[in-house]
């Protein structure tokens, strides 16, 4: 069944090998600072009380960029971006992060439950709103050495989408040439390949047909980082052929009993080659932060967001200019 897929695919692939331009875009506004910090966290339009407990710590944290991983308006996502549900589950948690920090952008990647109703409607909710970047399905944004690759997850979910599906894998097979160029490379989707056995009430047991075949084609082996949702759960999945895979889902609730929270990569524009991550974990238990308690719990909060250390993916610095280096192997001699 993947080899057929995968044929299939291929035949619509190679019908048409320019380079995409359209939907690649950089981002060079972060290149001064000393570290980048990207937070991930998917599976959010809940209206809870967890809900606004983890907008509340990505206000906290200080992110450059905020990654909502999808499933962002349950149960069936939105009709228009006058959807009264979009207000409710998504703008009233997460507009007050843009009006809180004006150089914040919060890229959006959407999931099954997005595609029920309207998933274009997403794209008048980024024209409308300036912060929310939703510019296609599908995106790539270079930072200057990070690139990070966007990707709808859901067109192989939905197994009757051919016609998105192979569209988005030509695409991505087009993208290699320009992927080379960059140090470190993230795919960013609503599906992880695994994530089974957290979520004990969930049927969820991996990725499947279609968009398994997907996975393992275009994003394990290919990207140093796959950061994903759909498991209500914050857990690093391990490490498949070179990629890491980590699992930022609950961002409206956590089924599974486990420690609730996001993902945030820490780059070095200075040093390219180098990042990390790490789970920042959340106490969902406080769930109402009023200004009589407010500093109790934001240092409660920063306790257990800290317990977390930080793991290093790429460590290697870029390599100085020639004389430099040479002076510097002198000195290691002496």
């Amino acid at each position: 069944m993947r080899t057929l897929i995968l044929t299939l695919l291929s035949i619509v692939i190679l019908q048409n090998c320019a380079k995409p331009t359209a939907t690649v875009f950089e981002d060079k506004r972060l290149e001064q600072e000393e570290v980048v910090k990207l937070c991930f966290i998917g599976d959010l339009g809940k209206d809870s009380t967890h809900q606004q407990t983890m907008a509340d710590a990505l206000g906290r944290e200080e992110c450059h960029r905020i990654f909502l991983l999808g499933d962002l308006v349950y149960p069936k996502g939105i009709s228009s971006v006058d959807d009264p549900e979009f207000e409710k589950k998504f703008l009233d948690y997460y507009k007050p992060l843009l009006d809180q920090d004006p150089d914040l952008i919060i890229p959006l990647v959407l999931g099954n439950h997005d595609h029920k109703k309207d998933p274009s409607a997403w794209k008048d909710v980024s024209k409308r709103y300036e912060g929310f970047f939703f510019p296609n399905y599908y995106y790539m944004i270079d930072y200057g050495g990070l690139c990070l690759v966007a990707l709808d997850t859901s067109f192989y979910y939905y197994t009757e989408k051919v016609v998105e599906a192979t569209e988005q894998a030509r695409w991505l097979f087009q993208l290699q040439s320009r992927l080379k160029d960059c140090e470190v490379k993230v795919a960013v989707t609503h599906h992880p390949l695994k994530g089974d056995g957290y979520d004990k009430t969930d049927d969820w047991e991996g990725a499947s047909g279609p968009l398994k075949a997907f996975l393992e084609t275009y994003i394990i082996g290919k990207f140093d980082i796959h950061v994903a949702g759909h498991v209500h759960i914050l857990a690093d999945d391990g490490r498949d052929e070179k990629t890491r895979m980590l699992i930022s889902g609950a961002g409206g609730e956590n089924r599974s009993g486990g420690r609730s929270g996001f993902v945030v990569l820490r780059w070095e524009p200075h040093n390219p080659k180098r990042i990390g991550y790490s789970l920042r974990y959340v106490d969902t238990e406080v769930n109402v932060f009023d200004e009589s308690q407010a500093e109790s719990e934001y240092d409660r909060q920063e306790q257990v967001a800290s317990e977390q250390e930080e793991h290093i993916i790429h460590k290697s610095r870029v390599e100085p200019l020639w004389p430099t280096k040479f002076f510097r192997s002198l000195l290691d001699k002496l």
